[in-house]
């Protein structure tokens, strides 16, 4: 049975996009071994499931998705920060944190998780959008502290949409799946 890498996310809309790569020119000069995340991709994963069964595997994973999406109202958000991953001295992840709307995410990605009966992670979840990876670790604490203070505009968060990933030699290529409006359950 063919399998399709799946993930549930929030996506970002375009102002908030552009907002991103604004910020991305303000920094200094990456360091060396830092990739940046392609911008039409930024996104915050509220579940990364891995490889998922095309067939029934996806649809539950769908359906579990549309679940948790109507539990929930749409809410404000907005992106602001920088920080690294697993830490500034070692970092392997750059990230925008997530500043309004932090809340309403965390309770979101909670519901979502019970929907799709995964067990708890290790790591408390701490919304956030990937900006740039490291193969290896950096010691990003100077370069962290020379960024510009930032916030992005303040959009609402409408729906979570469920993706697929293709890993190509370019990078990832996303396609969305369904698109799971929240409805307002609370």
């Amino acid at each position: 049975m063919p399998t399709a890498r799946t993930f549930v996310a929030l996506t970002l809309p375009p102002a908030a996009r552009a907002s991103v790569v604004d910020l991305r020119r303000a920094l200094p000069p990456a360091p060396r071994g830092l990739r940046w995340a392609a911008a039409s991709q930024l996104h915050l994963t509220l579940a990364f499931l891995g490889d998922v069964d095309a067939g029934e595997g996806l649809a539950a994973v769908r359906a579990a998705s549309r679940s948790a999406a109507a539990a929930h109202a749409p809410f404000d958000a907005d992106l602001r920060g920088l920080g690294a991953f697993p830490h500034a001295g070692r970092a392997r992840v750059v990230w925008v944190g997530w500043g309004a709307g932090a809340g309403a995410v965390t309770a979101l990605h909670a519901t979502l998780a019970h929907a799709l009966a995964r067990p708890a992670d290790r790591r408390p979840f701490s919304p956030h959008v990937t900006l740039a990876r490291a193969r290896a670790p950096l010691d990003l604490r100077s370069w962290l502290a020379s960024a510009p203070a930032w916030a992005s505009p303040t959009w609402r968060v409408e729906a979570l949409e469920v993706m697929t990933s293709e890993l190509t030699r370019e990078g990832a290529i996303h396609t969305l799946v369904e698109r799971c409006p929240l409805a307002g359950g609370g």
